[in-house]
């Protein structure tokens, strides 16, 4: 079963926290505890600014485009999801202005066979969190592709594999400068790169902290001057490495 339900804007009042279950087939109320949403896009449109949706049960929540700061956390259930088959559509696109903060984790994304195009795609944001999260089976796993000056990401703990291009690509709009650390993860098997930055269109820092990089044709890719900091000696990457990277010990 594959859930769409577009973008949904909160409103002023929403409530501080709301609550999804792949049990529930309602999208109606505020989400309490007690009457769970069945998607993250309605659960979004009754959550406050700074608020956050919470996992009851795991389910196929439906893609989101978020538009405001908040968190969707699912850790504790065996899989809060979003499983997407449609093709030109992100599982969870990321709009949230230059001061939006998104924190997401515990989230397990399914392009399924390789048709959507990202797990999740950074348009706009001060900083995203993904932690202990698993994207595959995308074009691309994550997407930061920020208008914001400056976004920073950070990928936490997490499983980025078997997406048909790349697993993690840094590619700013209108002279952005995107930063992205990415700590304790794996990223294998993607068709490419496993990954990769442009900094055509604006500034790119990549830094990479006990990450194992393997099973794509090239490591890391960096064009137009983006740039990478290999941190500490715990670093693996496989495949081959274009563009100029640094090594930095732990300090």
């Amino acid at each position: 079963v594959i859930m769409a339900f577009g973008s949904v804007s909160a409103d002023a009042a929403g409530v501080d926290r709301t609550w999804v279950s792949g049990t529930s087939t309602i999208n109606t109320g505020t989400c309490p505890v007690t009457a769970p949403c069945a998607s993250f896009s309605y659960a979004l449109s009754q959550t406050a600014a700074g608020g956050e949706i919470d996992c009851l049960s795991p389910g196929d929540f439906g893609t989101v485009t978020i538009t405001q700061s908040v968190s969707i956390i699912c850790d504790g259930v065996s899989n809060g999801g979003i499983l997407t088959g449609t093709a030109i559509t992100a599982a969870i696109t990321i709009n949230a202005g230059t001061s939006g903060v998104v924190y997401l984790s515990g989230l397990d994304l399914n392009g399924f066979n390789n048709t959507a195009t990202d797990g999740v795609l950074i348009s706009s944001a001060s900083t995203v969190y993904i932690n202990h999260s698993t994207i595959r089976n995308f074009v691309g796993g994550v997407f930061v592709n920020s208008s914001t000056n400056p976004t920073r990401v950070v990928i936490k703990d997490s499983t980025i594999v078997k997406n048909s291009v790349v697993g993690v690509s840094v590619g700013p709009t209108a002279g952005a400068a995107n930063d992205v650390v990415i700590l304790d993860s794996l990223i294998d098997a993607n068709g490419t790169d496993g990954v990769s930055g442009n900094a055509a269109s604006g500034a790119v820092s990549i830094g990479l902290v006990q990450v194992a990089v393997s099973g794509s044709p090239t490591g890391i890719n960096l064009l137009d001057g983006a740039r990478a900091v290999l941190i500490g000696p715990s670093n693996t990457i496989a495949g081959a490495i274009n563009g100029a990277t640094t090594s930095v010990p732990f300090k």
